[in-house]
């Protein structure tokens, strides 16, 4: 069977994140959608949408986790495993290596438990054993998903000072150009630059990029 996705829409405060639903028993399929539609709904409205991806075998799920042109691959794989699928672990870790931002949750055999918690230590892999109660695993996911909503708005917040930063240093550059160049005070300078995004429409920024532009292909 193909990987099959699904959605619930709703208002978005952060960015939708990609979910792997991996298990070849449709039993244990059922159980871990069921959890993250529970998982969606205790979300809701304020939480991520989770476009889930179901995958029954370890080449759908590899195909889920690194699509081909996908700008915002899955950050997140629960994965039943099989004793099969076992044998398959090592490529799974390669995925984990290349992708920082993916959290793996394995499901796993009570005799296979230390031999793969093992293997999995040095990546961002957790695991557990089977059987496992849904809370549980309700509460793991609702964990992860609030690190990386934490995490994504300190990216946001980084993001913004470091443009503050930038627009602050161009627009010094230009005022330094202007004293320079022109003879200005650093009043003077200040009230140019002022004037001129006023009077044009456009940003301090802009006005601060023309000028340095400008003495630029003068020097």
């Amino acid at each position: 069977m193909p990987p099959q996705a699904w959605g619930i829409k709703m208002k978005q405060t952060v960015k939708p994140c990609g979910v792997v639903a991996a298990a070849g028993a449709e039993e244990m399929m059922t159980a871990i959608l069921q959890v993250l539609r529970d998982v969606q709904t205790s979300l809701a409205p304020a939480g991520p949408q989770l476009r889930v991806t179901t995958a029954r075998t370890m080449t759908q799920i590899q195909q889920c986790l690194a699509p081909a042109g996908a700008a915002d691959p899955p950050e997140l794989l629960v994965f039943a495993v099989s004793q099969k699928d076992a044998a398959c672990l090592d490529d799974l870790l390669l995925l984990s290596g290349r992708n920082p931002r993916l959290r793996i949750l394995l499901l796993v055999r009570q005799d296979a438990f230390a031999q793969i918690s093992y293997r999995c230590r040095k990546y961002a892999v957790h695991v557990f054993t089977l059987p496992l109660r849904r809370q549980i695993l309700s509460e793991v996911i609702r964990v992860i998903l609030s690190m990386r909503t934490q995490l994504l708005l300190k990216e946001e917040e980084l993001t913004r000072l470091t443009k503050k930063v930038n627009e602050i240093g161009c627009i010094t550059k230009a005022k330094c150009l202007l004293i320079e160049k022109r003879r200005m005070t650093e009043n003077e300078a200040h009230h140019f630059l002022e004037r001129e995004a006023m009077d044009r429409s456009i940003s301090r920024r802009e006005v601060a990029n023309e000028i340095i532009r400008k003495y630029s292909a003068d020097a």
